[in-house]
């Protein structure tokens, strides 16, 4: 029985997944290789009827998986080739090449291939072969999978906890609570001295408005999904990502299932969240997910970018990463003040992939992305094409910078405005900006640009006597659970640790260097003995 094609489909989707394992969850992988399966399954049914045969059905199936997956592979190749031979004479640029004429020729050589094989005898000896190729093959990328997989699968599950028991009464107000983090956004010094940026009207206006600026902040962690691992449990990571290995999934657990919301669940809150493509803070799962259409995750993404599902598809943006991630900022930008019309109390975590790469917004809002490069949402975004010098990525980060900045502040302002109760309000940068940046090493990154955070504070009656410049996010929701909840936890000191991308749980200390100096005694424990204002 020849089994071969269906194990060849589903090596390709294997072999990716084995390179991203530690920062894919394993159900992304389940749906891809059931369909790749059914449709390798269905050529291979399609092809044995029409050759009378299925083992060499089975053959011309499993040749066919290699032009499925190789179109956007040979793309560039085939146009480089055309445009050398075009300029044997005279000179006339580079030749782009439609997608469908690849498509169209790995059919015309599949058809032959099937001819050949139509009149070819017995193929019992062949496909026994091919049966014992695929499964070798196969097994290499599944034993790369076991291997980053198994530390984390051998943990047992972690549930959220509440940190801190609901009181036998009531208290007397819910305010929605609003968690609003734009990803990479420098603190104002550095947006200043580093982008020539000067975001100081956009402080002033949250501080009319009756925000609390932290403007000392710093993160405790250099990497999104640590950072808001951490910030949502109110907790530091060394005892939540033990046993670990370098898998970064089981992050995507702590954020989607964390002990804020847990907290909050006994008191009537909704847990509501939004489409973001980046898989550490996609819920789907939450009380409410809200998208602006059905999209792909993106893993799924790279997955169809290898196919000539990315040729045929019936709507070209939807397969276009860059008009995604522009539609999923509008409309998350839209959408998070129309939360306050539900009249259950909600808290909304709405994680801005912005001003962080990839660039797709000019400083007017406008699409300033090219289909051409490539889609990236690590550091090594900011020396592609167009970015390969710094200055080029300072000049389109601080335009993107500024467009962000002013669609937040109308963001909060209609929060503020549709809001009949007057809500709590974080608006935090889960880590800065970039440009200095070598998430390989802590001594070739300029730390403070790293760690220094937007962090802004909106709370009811201006009951802010638990927050001081430098507080960080491990402590947020400590705060805010103390003041209006009636919990009575602890403020943890506040630490920075860099960890590199290999090794993303060895983590270092960093705090001296981050604030400018070296051994600076913890505050006290107590919120009480916090300052109430930035002059204090």
């Amino acid at each position: 029985m020849p089994i071969y094609p269906l194990l060849f489909a589903a090596y390709p989707i294997l072999a990716l997944f084995a390179q991203n394992a530690s920062e894919v969850r394993t159900s992304e992988l389940a749906l891809v290789l059931f369909a790749a399966a059914g449709i390798a399954a269905a050529a291979w049914l399609v092809l044995a009827l029409l050759l009378r045969s299925a083992a060499k059905g089975a053959l011309v199936a499993a040749a066919a998986v290699v032009p499925f997956y190789t179109v956007d592979r040979l793309l560039g190749p085939a146009e480089w080739v055309l445009g050398s031979l075009s300029e044997l004479w005279v000179r006339k640029g580079p030749i782009v090449l439609n997608p469908i004429w690849i498509v169209l020729l790995e059919l015309v050589l599949l058809a032959g291939f099937a001819f050949i094989v139509r009149r070819l005898g017995d193929l019992s000896r062949p496909t026994r072969f091919l049966n014992i190729l695929a499964v070798v093959v196969v097994a290499l990328p599944l034993a790369r999978i076991a291997t980053v997989k198994a530390p984390a699968a051998a943990r047992p599950a972690r549930q959220a906890r509440p940190l801190a028991s609901a009181p036998p009464f009531q208290v007397a107000r819910r305010p929605d609570i609003y968690y609003i983090i734009l990803d990479g956004y420098a603190r104002h010094d550095v947006m200043a001295s580093h982008f020539g940026l000067d975001n100081s009207a956009f402080l002033d206006h949250l501080r009319q408005k009756g925000f609390y600026v932290a403007d000392r902040s710093t993160a405790n962690y250099c990497q999104t999904p640590l950072s808001l691992s951490s910030s949502l449990n109110a907790s530091y990571l060394d005892h939540l990502v033990k046993g670990l290995g370098t898998d970064q999934t089981e992050l995507s657990n702590l954020i989607g299932r964390n002990d804020v919301v847990a907290t909050l669940k006994p008191y009537g809150y909704a847990f509501v969240t939004f489409a973001t493509g980046f898989e550490p803070t996609e819920h789907p799962e939450a009380d409410r997910y809200l998208a602006p259409r059905v999209h792909l995750s993106e893993f799924q993404r790279m997955v169809v970018d290898l196919t000539p599902a990315r040729v045929v598809w019936p709507d070209p943006r939807r397969l276009d990463p860059f008009q995604q991630a522009r539609e999923r900022i509008l409309y998350l930008l839209d959408t998070v003040p129309q939360v306050a019309r539900d009249p259950q109390p909600t808290f909304t975590f709405a994680h801005i992939l912005c001003p962080h790469p990839p660039i797709i917004f000019g400083a007017e809002g406008q699409d300033v992305a090219r289909a051409n490069e490539r889609f990236v949402l690590f550091q090594d975004g900011k020396v592609d094409g167009r970015f390969r010098h710094p200055e080029h990525f300072r000049d389109a980060y601080r335009d993107q910078a500024a467009y962000i900045t002013a669609r937040a502040r109308q963001m909060i302002d209609r929060i503020l405005a549709e809001s009949p109760e007057p809500p709590i309000i974080i608006v935090q940068s889960d880590h800065g900006s970039e440009l200095n940046l070598d998430m390989n090493s802590a001594a070739n990154t300029d730390l403070p640009e790293r760690m220094g955070i937007l962090n802004a504070y909106y709370f009811p009656d201006g009951r802010y006597e638990g927050l001081y410049p430098d507080i960080t996010p491990v402590n947020s929701f400590r705060v805010v659970l103390n003041t209006f909840f009636r919990a009575d936890l602890p403020l943890l000191p506040d630490r920075s640790y860099f960890s590199t991308w290999p090794e993303p749980y060895r983590f270092i200390d960093v705090t001296g260097t981050v604030r400018g100096h070296e051994g600076r005694p913890e505050r006290p424990a107590s919120a009480d003995s916090r300052p109430n204002s930035p002059d204090s």
